[in-house]
């Protein structure tokens, strides 16, 4: 994302947006197809080609799949492009996220329950440059699926003894998050409750009276880069979504602004944390990168912070002030 951001700055800025507005939606439909197209590639298309191992997640992935399809083809119902008037980075990332869904998975019948998504990607897969890109992309006649892997047989002997040694089933180790005490701050409700919102400065003065400050904890994230960091955008921006891709697994327990800001030469890598818990979460603390950032916990009864968390939270879009420096590359971390 970052390296695509820095290519259409520097040869063609009109496909990030023309207005604040459609720059912002740009980066989002762009945040939804790594999210929610890519992430199920795993299950779907990697077996296929035996980049991974067949997955139990494929049918409920591929349901998934189609469900977020068609919202994108009820979106394109309306207009010729996702966002504005013309082609934009939007465009281009969800048309090669979904380009082999089409190409291997998407046959005729399933096309039908998303007519808009299917004319919108050939025309953008047909384009020269696509061409020259991509090759050109025929739509599936056949689906392909993951061979099939049988498995050994090897319970033969374990019939015949007379007392079979049954193993001991491994215990699944406990997040320690999940043993705190229960709180009445409900986050997966407020992270919906936020990205819905057509206010959100409204949805900033609702959360600090549902806020939870001996169930979660606010805290700021300063990297502290060496003398050769903080140079150029796409690199700082690649080392900011290293960090967040190992922390997958600790979404449900969290939601952060994060990302990259600065100007060309002088970028940092900050960000703003709510987490379960009122110390350093262990998943957190295990990061390679965590001991080379300042780490401050914020009081939230303290207004200057409260200030602070708001203006990360809140000021997201490309040039907007954060904590003295302009906003470059940040990711709604959710």
């Amino acid at each position: 994302m970052a390296i695509a951001r820095y290519l259409c700055e520097n040869n063609n800025a009109a496909l990030l947006g023309a207005t604040p507005m459609e720059k912002s939606q740009v980066v989002e439909w762009c945040e939804y197809a790594r999210n929610e197209i890519r992430s199920k590639a795993k299950s779907i298309i990697y077996p296929i080609f035996g980049f991974a191992p067949p997955s139990e997640a494929a049918d409920s992935d591929m349901k998934a799949l189609k469900e977020h399809v068609v919202l994108l083809n009820k979106h394109l119902e309306t207009r010729e492009f996702v966002v504005g008037n013309q082609l934009t980075l939007a465009d281009l990332t969800l048309a090669f996220e979904l380009c082999m869904f089409f190409r291997y998975c998407f046959v005729e019948g399933i096309r039908k329950s998303f007519p808009k998504v299917t004319s919108w990607i050939q025309n953008i897969l047909s384009s020269e440059h696509a061409i020259k890109s991509l090759g050109r992309t025929i739509l599936c006649k056949v689906p392909l699926k993951a061979p099939k892997v049988e498995k050994k047989k090897e319970e033969a002997k374990a019939k015949e003894a007379e007392k079979p040694v049954v193993a001991e089933p491994q215990k699944k180790k406990v997040n320690p998050l999940d043993e705190l005490p229960p709180s009445n701050f409900v986050l997966d409700d407020w992270k919906k409750e936020f990205m819905n919102s057509k206010d959100r400065e409204a949805t900033m003065k609702s959360f600090w009276e549902k806020y939870d400050p001996a169930g979660y904890s606010l805290w700021h994230f300063h990297y502290q880069k060496l003398p050769s960091e903080g140079k150029i955008l796409f690199k700082t921006s690649n080392s900011s979504s290293f960090f967040l891709q190992k922390l997958d697994s600790f979404r449900k327990y969290s939601f952060a602004t994060h990302g990259v800001y600065g100007v060309e030469e002088n970028y940092d890598i900050r960000g703003l944390w709510m987490w379960r818990g009122t110390e350093v979460a262990e998943a957190m603390a295990e990061q390679d990168n965590f001991p080379y950032m300042t780490v401050r916990k914020l009081d939230s009864k303290n207004e200057a912070d409260r200030k602070l968390v708001e203006n990360y939270w809140l000021d997201t879009e490309e040039g907007k002030m954060v904590d003295g420096m302009p906003v470059a590359d940040v990711t709604l971390y959710r």
